[in-house]
């Protein structure tokens, strides 16, 4: 039961990984459809694109240990 339970919490960081990662997407996409970026708005891209990075690495460590697991 406990490794029934295991996938599902597995299941369920991925999916949510997946979600953070397309909302950081989007808002990086709106911030790029601008005519003009304040200086804050640059270093807010800089700071999606990083975070949007982080997502994506936790999202295939997680991956890669799902298959181990299968």
């Amino acid at each position: 039961m406990a490794k029934n339970d295991d996938h599902r919490d597995l299941r369920s960081r991925i999916e949510q990984l997946k979600s953070d990662h397309q909302a950081l997407k989007a808002q990086l996409i709106e911030l790029r459809d601008r005519p003009y970026l304040s200086v804050e708005e640059q270093i807010e891209i800089r700071t999606l694109q990083k975070m949007k990075l982080m997502k994506k690495d936790s999202l295939a460590m997680l991956l890669s240990l799902g298959q181990g697991h299968a």
